[in-house]
C-alpha cells in the first residue's frame, strides 16, 4: 500500500495537488460554514452556488486525470524505469572510470578535491598509457583519446536515454542537461575535432576546478539514482 501511494499518489504534479487541496477546502467550507449564514442579497446565494459548481467541477476533473492520464502515465514509467535507470546508471559508471584513471586513484569513493587537484595537475595528458588500447595501433590510446573515447561513449549513452524523457520527472531532465553543459565533458567534446592539430600543446593546466566540479555532479548523480532507482540497484 505504502509503494502504492508512493508511485502513483506522491508523484502527482505539486500544483495540481495545490489546486486541489485548495479546491477541497472551498467546498468544505462552504458546506459547514458559510451556507449556514445567512445571505444579505440573493446574488451572493448564486455567485456562491456557481463557486460550488466550479469546485465540484474540478473535482471531478481531476477524478478523470488521476485514473485516464496519470494512472497509466506513472504505470508506463514504472515498467520503463528499469531501462532509464541502467542508462543513467552506465553513464554514472563512464563519468567515474574517466576521473578515477585521468587522477589515477581508486575507488571514487575515496576521491576528495584535493586528490583531484593533485592527480589533474601531473598527469601529462600525451603519454600513451591510458587503460585503453586502440584497435589496429598496437598502443595504448593517450589520456586525452581515452576522454574522446569515454565522452564517445557518455554521448551515445544520453541519446539514448533523451529519448524517454516524457517519463522522467524534471530533477533527472535537468541532470540529463547539465550533462552536456559539463565543463570538463564539454572540454573533451571540443578537443576532439581540433586536437590533432595541437597535439603537443594541450595541457591540463587550470583545469584541476573544472575535475572537482565533475566529481561533485557525479555525487549528485549518484545521490539521485540511490534515491530514485534504489529498487534497480546492481
Amino acid at each position: 500500500m505504502i509503494k502504492w501511494l508512493k508511485a502513483y499518489v506522491m508523484s502527482i504534479r505539486k500544483d495540481i495537488v495545490i489546486l486541489l487541496i485548495l479546491d477541497c477546502a472551498f467546498l468544505l467550507l462552504m458546506e459547514l460554514v458559510l451556507r449556514r449564514i445567512p445571505a444579505p442579497f440573493p446574488i451572493f446565494v448564486r455567485i456562491g452556488n456557481v463557486f460550488v459548481t466550479l469546485g465540484i467541477s474540478f473535482l471531478a476533473s481531476f477524478i478523470f486525470y488521476f485514473v485516464q492520464v496519470h494512472l497509466p502515465e506513472t504505470r508506463q514509467k514504472k515498467n520503463l524505469n528499469p531501462v532509464v535507470s541502467e542508462l543513467f546508471n552506465r553513464i554514472i559508471v563512464e563519468e567515474k572510470n574517466l576521473l578515477m584513471n585521468y587522477v589515477n586513484t581508486k575507488p571514487f569513493e575515496s576521491l576528495s578535491e584535493d586528490i583531484i587537484r593533485a592527480g589533474v595537475k601531473v598527469r601529462d595528458v600525451n603519454l600513451n598509457d591510458a587503460p585503453l588500447l586502440l584497435a589496429g595501433m598496437g598502443r595504448n590510446a593517450n589520456w586525452m583519446e581515452y576522454g574522446f573515447h569515454q565522452i564517445e561513449d557518455i554521448d551515445k549513452t544520453w541519446e539514448m536515454l533523451m529519448k524517454y524523457t516524457a517519463f522522467m520527472d524534471s530533477e533527472l531532465i535537468s541532470i540529463l542537461s547539465r550533462i552536456q553543459s559539463d565543463t570538463t565533458l564539454g572540454f573533451f567534446r571540443t578537443m576532439k575535432g581540433i586536437y590533432p592539430s595541437f597535439k603537443h600543446a594541450v595541457k591540463l593546466n587550470g583545469f584541476e576546478s573544472g575535475f572537482v566540479d565533475l566529481w561533485r555532479f557525479i555525487i549528485e548523480q549518484d545521490t539521485y539514482f540511490n534515491t530514485e532507482f534504489s529498487d534497480y540497484k546492481k
